[in-house]
């Protein structure tokens, strides 16, 4: 049990550290990484924003045991509606560990939230770690429709859902501007 116990140790330091890497070169010298998304959905596809290039990508990350996480899920959805028409895709990771939720329950979860989102799992939170040193829930990313990586990442969600939806709206609305005037 205790060599169980060692190996997910080193299993996460590793993790870790290849994700603090992937940071350091993603803000160092040179030409810059960007982050990589390519997660297995609870659907059983492969969902790589690398590959999504032509869309507005939203990527919020959260776990099941985030209480802001689920009035967010609620907005991101209504989002999703709002944005139907529109080069726009959402993504929900959970970065719930099996032991915290197994697939059967994150299942459930997303039945009961009515998620339409895909929903994909981070149990290692090695993707999540690209983003953020620190657990901090929710956090979404945005890439442009070139595929590019936009930063900043945001944090958290606002009481009120109508002030979440508009940071979010203002922050989609640019990302489809901005490449539908570069690509002209």
């Amino acid at each position: 049990m205790r060599s169980s116990f060692l190996k997910s140790i080193v299993l996460i330091a590793v993790l870790a550290l290849s994700a603090a890497s992937t940071r350091s070169l993603s803000h160092g010298a040179g030409s810059p990484a960007e982050p990589v998304v390519k997660l297995q959905g609870l659907d059983g596809h492969f969902y790589d924003v690398s590959e999504m290039r032509g869309s507005v990508i939203l990527v919020s990350f959260g776990a099941t045991w985030c209480a802001p996480c689920s009035g967010e899920l609620a907005a991101l959805e209504d989002l999703k509606r709002e944005y139907i028409r529109k080069p726009v895709k959402f993504l929900w990771i959970s970065i719930d560990n099996p032991a915290q939720a197994s697939d059967g329950k994150l299942k459930a979860y997303a039945k009961d939230h009515k998620l339409t989102i895909p929903v994909l799992r981070d149990p290692t939170k090695a993707t999540y770690l690209q983003f953020s040193d620190r657990i901090r829930l929710p956090l979404n990313v945005f890439f442009s429709r070139d595929g590019r990586f936009d930063e900043p990442v945001t944090f958290g969600m606002s009481s009120e859902p109508e002030v979440y939806k508009a940071r979010v709206r203002q922050r989609l609305d640019k990302l489809l501007g901005s490449s539908r005037s570069s690509a002209e």
